[in-house]
């Protein structure tokens, strides 16, 4: 990085500004009749750097790969480049419809474990009734009111595979239907191509400009695109009717499901009425029975469990979310692109602080410490921002000077990535004020003005100006931060002067 030392005479610029406003005096009547184009500079409450001015480059101060945890298609991006983004907001999804079905057939395998330790307790339950003879016409009432129990629910399972057979046919029909449909229309494009292709050939041969053999194959190729379209017809009357036919297997299917939950209701009815009677006979006799059968069934339950615990987290996991803070500065990705752990495919970069590397000289760096007040300048965009020495690194960068990082607020966001920024030290003794374009004072005698935009108008405003350092100058009184100072074309200035704000300004 480069560094500059300013140097500024105070002297001079008074002079040079005493000069101009001599000039505008003879400019402003005519200036009042025109509108007079200006750039303005936002004052800024500040302080003014002092001593060497150093130049570097504006970065993030943190940066953020993004990458999902599980490989898989791009279904939607939400974001773009330059999003402002927050913490839990969604980046983009991945194609789930897998995952969605791997949750689906966990969540079947817990129903069937869940059934599983039913029939387990139900065995258990008749070792029971077998045991004590004093049990056998009550426990066969809960025998069999469990049985329906049990054949209910797998009826209902039963009953629901159906369902999603169904629909999963449906969806395949319905699929097989759009390709028909586009191959009818791509077949149909070529039949009318071949057609017309052959009514030239027809008419050339007519004329003895084509031979028999280009006639017979342009006859040929009408006959062979007319069978593709006729079988692309078919192939979509095929696929309605397979739609149709899952249709109405999906109303059986559903009837089935009704039926199947309406024995299971009338089997828990049952088994109400029964086990209020096993009660009163329980109370007669005690029976030992092993429950290992159930603990292993309970077992599949827990452990269908975890597998729906993993299938719901790939689940989550197809949706990726902001960790940070930040902006977006890279995307890598588009909807139906395949994407993986391996590579980020976005880039988050949180810009409400920003740091900047400048080189300090050897004989320059002892003087600079950590927590050190730093004043950046960027002078293209007119931006004034306080900072402070964040980390100064022992080794002289081959020459370049010491590496020191400088941290900047940046709450507005003005200050981007890869922009210039002079940065200068800020001494403790330093007064704080209004900063404004140094070459926006003009001076009318010993009082030093200034003009600012207001409703369209120049506003001639008398300034107190404690300091000038190279293109700043700090302003004690007459201006407060906001105001939008005017800091070209002065000599055509006066005080309520029409103007015209740049629209780069």
């Amino acid at each position: 990085m480069r560094q500059r030392k300013w140097e500024v005479t105070v002297a001079a610029l008074v002079l040079s500004a005493t000069l101009l406003a001599g000039c505008s005096t003879g400019n402003n009547q005519a200036a009042q009749a025109m509108n007079v184009t200006v750039k303005v500079s936002q004052a800024q409450k500040g302080m003014l750097g002092q001593g060497s001015i150093y130049t570097g480059t504006v970065n993030p101060s943190a940066t953020v790969n993004i990458m999902p945890k599980i490989a898989g298609k791009v279904d939607d991006v939400t974001v773009d480049v330059g999003a402002q983004v927050k913490p839990g907001q969604v980046l983009f999804r991945l194609d789930d419809d897998d995952l969605r079905n791997k949750l689906k057939i966990a969540q079947s395998d817990a129903k069937a474990a869940q059934a599983g330790v039913k029939t387990a307790e139900s065995s258990r339950e008749t070792g029971v009734v077998s045991a004590s003879s004093g049990l056998v016409s009550s426990k066969n009432g809960i025998i069999s009111s469990k049985s329906a129990i049990t054949q209910a629910e797998s009826s209902i399972n039963q009953a629901q595979a159906a369902i999603n057979q169904a629909n999963t046919a449906a969806k395949q029909a319905q699929t097989a239907i759009s390709t028909a449909s586009n191959t009818i229309k791509q077949t149909q494009e070529a039949l009318a191509t071949a057609k017309s292709t052959l009514t030239r050939t027809q008419s050339l041969a007519d004329n003895g400009l084509a031979t028999q053999a280009q006639l017979e194959q342009a006859q040929a190729a009408v006959v062979s695109a007319q069978t593709a379209y006729d079988n692309a017809v078919n192939a979509r009357a095929n696929a309605e009717e397979q739609l149709e036919a899952a249709r109405n297997a999906q109303a059986t299917a559903q009837k089935g499901l009704s039926t199947a939950q309406s024995a299971y209701e009338n089997a828990n009815s049952s088994y109400a009425n029964a086990n209020e009677g096993y009660n009163n006979a329980q109370r007669q006799l005690e029976v030992s029975q092993s429950t290992a059968g159930v603990e292993a069934s309970q077992q599949k339950v827990e452990q269908a469990q975890v597998n729906i615990d993993i299938a719901r987290d790939a689940l989550d996991n197809a949706v990726v979310k902001s960790p940070i803070n930040g902006i977006v500065v890279t995307k890598n990705i588009e909807p139906g692109e395949m994407v993986s752990s391996a590579a980020p495919s976005l880039v988050i970069a949180n810009l409400d602080t920003v740091n900047i590397l400048i080189y300090v000289p050897a004989e320059e760096i002892n003087g600079i410490q950590a927590g050190d007040r730093v004043q950046v300048n960027v002078a293209s965009s007119g931006i004034v921002a306080n900072g402070k020495v964040k980390n100064i690194n022992p080794m002289d960068a081959a020459g370049n000077g010491y590496p020191v990082e400088v941290a900047v607020t940046n709450p507005g966001g003005q200050l981007k990535t890869g922009m210039l920024a002079d940065v200068s030290f800020v001494g403790d003794d330093a007064k704080e004020g209004i900063i404004i374009p140094s070459k926006a004072i003009l001076k009318d005698g010993n009082q030093s003005y200034v003009y600012v935009a207001v409703k369209g108008k120049a506003v001639r405003k008398p300034v107190t100006v404690a300091t000038i350092t190279g293109s700043q100058a700090l302003v004690t009184k007459g201006l407060a931060a906001g105001d939008r100072v005017i800091s070209n074309n002065l000599a055509l200035l006066g005080d309520d002067v029409t103007i015209q704000v740049a629209a780069n300004s």
